[in-house]
């Protein structure tokens, strides 16, 4: 988890990570965005619109971390969803995803 969490800052970084409702619709409409990661504590209604924007538009999603942990590891206040953009960033946090973080 604490590694897919420094993934995180890195790729923002890097450039290679949007947060916020806003950002992240708009690189999903764009079909920008390669993973779509929302907070385990983000409200009912966000989860639902993000998981079925995503499935439309074949964006693998995890549902992951908390609001405040993912906005600390990409420097900001605490965001409800997180895109990556990177195929390499995305294969990597993948990689490290394990059935027990559900």
């Amino acid at each position: 988890m604490r590694t897919i969490l420094q993934l995180l800052g890195l790729g923002q970084r890097a450039r290679s990570v949007v947060s916020g409702d806003e950002g992240v619709r708009a690189k999903l409409e764009r079909r920008q965005a390669r993973l779509i990661i929302i907070a385990t504590d983000a409200a009912d209604s966000t989860r639902r619109d993000f998981s079925v924007l995503a499935k439309r538009l074949n964006v693998p999603y995890l549902i992951s971390e908390t609001k405040t942990d993912l906005g600390t590891a990409v420097g900001k206040s605490p965001r409800a969803v997180v895109a990556l953009l990177d195929d390499n960033l995305v294969k990597r946090i993948l990689e490290l995803k394990t059935p027990e973080d559900d």
